[in-house]
């Protein structure tokens, strides 16, 4: 670690040094401008300026297509490049319809050129969209809503909103990406512009949100056992169903506010409260009577979904708790 002395010059300016292999490193010379964002704890972080050519990237793509060719550009998106060129020397329709599909699932890019060997990817982020809570309270919102009508298609059999449950998971990834783009962002800068949020908060919201995404898959996994299976649920079982829709809805909501407000007391709260829903989780494996194949593959594989998102729930929380630390704020809100 280097050490610079202080100087002063004038009567209220004061001067530190930078290291020349750092200047050299980042191209910094007379003139040059460089970021300077002071963090919670004191201390300066230093950034060069980021010029327009490291904000782009250019791929060949080659014959690659399919999952490979998605990972790659969802890569350069949680980067944060703003212009992605995609190039081969011929671009096949596979390749094409793959760039497509995954381009429509991110919030920010579009494809402005297509020939036959290019696609080019500008990123038209706006900066409110930028903000992580508000992407994570927008993914809150998503996933509550998702898990609430998974189980309320459950009771009712209502294979029309299972459907549409799990057309619901595609924002819930888009969403989770979006936040972990902003998190790497901020690794990057040390801040960014559009919002006053730290590494650490940064790297908690990104926890949640990967969380929250979790229990969005588990959603689609329960909206999924609706379709596939075509059970009459005992009206026991519905009842407590019904309880659960509602006491999910509560802990999604207040787990997210209790983080976002670094409310320690009212997480503590939350992660006793998934103790005592879980116990209602392997009720549902434990019939009365003796019950068909089909139905007891539902219990199952829900029981399996409600004991996990508990789990993620309880996550949060602890999220919560850890971050009230490190920001010194535990106490209740």
């Amino acid at each position: 670690m280097d050490t610079r002395k202080v100087q002063r010059t004038g009567k209220s300016t004061y001067i530190v040094s930078l290291p020349k292999s750092w200047a050299t490193k980042h191209g910094i010379s007379a003139g040059s401008l460089i970021y300077i964002n002071q963090s919670e704890n004191g201390a300066l972080v230093l950034s060069p300026e980021r010029s327009e050519q490291d904000l782009n990237i250019k791929l060949n793509i080659g014959d690659k297509s399919g999952e490979p060719l998605v990972r790659d550009i969802i890569a350069c998106y949680v980067s944060g490049y703003r212009t992605i060129e995609l190039t081969s020397s011929r671009m096949s329709s596979s390749q094409k319809k793959s760039i497509h599909q995954i381009v429509s699932k991110l919030i920010g890019p579009e494809v402005l050129e297509e020939t036959i060997n290019k696609v080019l990817i500008q990123d038209l982020l706006s900066s409110e969209e930028l903000q992580a809570e508000r992407a994570l309270r927008r993914i809150r919102t998503v996933v509550k809503s998702m898990i609430q009508d998974s189980l309320n298609s459950l009771v009712e059999g209502n294979r029309d909103l299972a459907s549409d449950v799990i057309e619901r998971d595609d924002d819930v990834d888009r969403l989770h990406l979006l936040i972990s783009r902003q998190f790497t962002e901020i690794l990057r800068s040390g801040t960014i512009s559009q919002g006053e949020i730290d590494p650490i908060t940064a790297f908690n919201y990104s926890q949640a949100a990967s969380n929250l995404e979790r229990m969005a898959d588990h959603a689609h996994a329960i909206a999924q056992v609706v379709m596939d299976y075509e059970v009459s649920l005992p009206p026991d079982l519905v009842a407590e169903l019904k309880r659960l829709e509602s006491l999910f809805g509560n802990l999604i909501e207040e787990s997210i506010s209790s983080l976002l407000h670094l409310n320690s007391e009212k997480a503590n709260a939350i992660i006793e409260q998934t103790r005592e829903v879980r116990l209602f989780a392997p009720l549902m494996t434990k019939p009365a009577q003796k019950i068909q194949k089909d139905e007891m593959m539902v219990r199952v594989m829900v029981s399996g979904s409600i004991e996990r998102m508990l789990d993620y729930i309880t996550n949060i929380g602890e999220l919560t708790i850890n971050l009230s630390h490190a920001h010194g704020s535990v106490e209740a809100g």
